[in-house]
């Protein structure tokens, strides 16, 4: 019998030739998988945890054996458990799926009938169904059921930037990171990926991969339970809320000058323009936003609008609106969906405290709020001042896309 990982495979499933014909069949797998159906297209294209159900089931592990490998899963898990290095009391290590993707991403790195591109794209597949299989067990033990929409918005809008799904936006993305780095020559666990050679090595590239995921859904499930039970919801339920996207792009410079107008006609009346029950939703959103300055700054955008020398304001507000408004006509799949105030705002957010994006136009906005706040507060510390910003752009929309729930009134 083999006395290796690689060389119990490599007798089980000799028959393989990994060759284009082989790279498109991991190809079709793994796209099978992230669009099995609705909720798996939602999740994998999205960046919220627990509002759609993502399963790895027995049927994709079967199918994986029957087809992928072409062999008898019961027989494989045997001789792997026979080898003394394989502990069957470690789920993850021990599990023979999980040992078949560390051995098909040596196979098709040294396969001579894959060119470097194609060998790194089909690495790409396995690797990611690797992924796909860690993050979805987790999800179970944190997910029995489905989240509730509105504390999952808030949980990703809680999220700082060093987290990997605010810097990459989805999780089909993060995952695509993550496998990059898996299969680098550069990274940690090259050496088992290329020559296989060492039991231990792909023990340890298995229990590294899957505690990566691990520790990742743990940290973000521990903001989901702090927003919980502070009760910070973005709510989606209340007529306030509501709008209909695609009626509001309909004739998009039109609506545009008539809310650029209502903004700019009611902010100087500062019982309509400041609103508690708005100035609540932005304080929940923004919970490190002290509500002091963040009060402050509306209160002196209202007091100074009309002053001399305060041009930055009015272009403060057309700037915030164009951009809304340009955000939403690129986001289509958003409008279409019907989205609520609450969640144009959670990606509004993100877009707002993003530290990687390259738009002069958020650059200009960002500036000339900055500005608004250093004169309405005097403070200088930064990351106060980048906290009040944001709070300050967000409120500027939502008052003037709840133009027709006040005007009705």
């Amino acid at each position: 019998m083999p006395g290796t990982i690689q060389g119990v495979f490599t007798e089980a499933c000799g028959g393989l030739v990994f060759d284009a014909a082989f790279a498109k069949k991991l190809a079709i797998y793994r796209t099978s998988f992230a669009h099995k159906n609705e909720d798996h297209i939602k999740f994998f294209g999205g960046n919220l945890l627990g509002v759609e159900v993502v399963r790895f089931t027995d049927a994709d592990r079967d199918q994986w054996f029957d087809e992928i490998l072409k062999a008898d899963q019961n027989g494989l898990s045997e001789s792997l458990l026979a080898l003394p290095t394989v502990n069957p009391t470690f789920n993850v290590s021990s599990d023979t799926m999980n040992l078949s993707c560390a051995w098909l991403m040596h196979a098709l790195y040294n396969s001579p009938k894959l060119n470097p591109q194609q060998k790194h794209d089909a690495m790409v597949d396995v690797g990611l169904v690797l992924q796909y299989k860690f993050l979805t067990s987790r999800l179970y033990r944190h997910f029995r059921y489905p989240a509730d929409r509105a504390t999952a918005e808030a949980t990703y809008a809680a999220l700082s930037g060093k987290y990997a799904i605010k810097q990459l936006g989805s999780w089909n993305r993060v995952l695509e990171q993550r496998t990059e780095d898996l299969i680098s020559p550069e990274g940690l666990h090259f050496n088992a990926i290329s020559k296989m050679n060492n039991d231990l090595e792909v023990i340890y590239l298995l229990n590294d991969t899957q505690g990566r995921i691990r520790d990742m859904l743990k940290n973000i499930y521990d903001v989901f339970l702090q927003v919980h039970h502070q009760g910070i919801k973005i709510q989606s339920t209340s007529s306030l809320m509501e709008y209909d996207g695609e009626v509001f792009l309909k004739d998009r410079n039109k609506n545009l000058l008539a809310y650029t107008r209502y903004l700019h006609s009611l902010i100087t009346d500062k019982a309509s323009f400041m609103r508690e029950e708005l100035m609540g939703v932005i304080e929940k959103l923004m919970h490190t936003t002290p509500p002091r300055l963040f009060r402050e700054t509306l209160t002196w955008l209202s007091d100074n609008y009309r002053q001399s020398g305060a041009g930055k304001i009015e272009e403060l507000l057309n700037e915030v609106l164009i951009h809304s408004f340009d955000y939403l006509a690129e986001e289509r799949t958003m409008v279409r969906n019907h989205v609520d105030l609450p969640t144009l705002l959670a990606r509004l957010k993100g877009v707002y405290t993003s530290s990687r994006s390259i738009d002069p136009a958020l650059f200009s906005l960002r500036q000339k709020a900055e500005w608004c706040v250093k004169q309405a507060t005097g403070n200088r510390n930064e990351s106060v001042i980048a906290s009040v910003r944001t709070s300050v752009l967000l409120y500027l929309v939502i008052r003037t896309m709840t133009m027709q729930h006040y005007t009705n009134k």
